[in-house]
């Protein structure tokens, strides 16, 4: 029972959230939390293979890491924002600080590498 439970905790823990407002974006910046800022469209296949690296990412960073996702389609104006010229088009917020953008597919070990970079500084 135990071991079940603690995979029912790791399961609530893992909850990547879906913006369409900047407002659902910044209620979690400042948190305790990095958050990946994910920009991705259905239709984009690089996209796709990406999702599955940000459910890695949410599943062995869940107690560092927030992953939000933006469906550009649904949020254009979010994009323009962000200056999104291209997807997948990721930032990862830390503090008040933003990254570069990470543009295109990137493999989970390179993700990895980034974000322990990113939260050791």
């Amino acid at each position: 029972n135990l071991r079940l439970f603690i995979t029912f905790r790791r399961f609530l823990d893992m909850a990547i959230i879906h913006a369409k407002t900047e407002e659902e974006i910044f209620k979690h910046v400042g948190g305790d939390k990095a958050i990946v800022l994910n920009f991705w469209a259905s239709w984009c296949g690089p996209c796709q293979m990406f999702a599955n690296v940000l459910n890695e990412v949410d599943a062995d960073y869940a107690d560092k890491v927030q992953v939000i996702k933006v469906n550009v389609d649904e949020a254009q104006q979010l994009a323009g924002a962000f200056q999104v010229q291209g997807i997948p088009h990721s930032r990862i917020i830390i503090g008040n600080g933003m990254t570069d953008p990470i543009t295109g597919f990137v493999p989970y070990g390179q993700m990895k590498e980034i974000l322990d970079e990113v939260l050791t500084k």
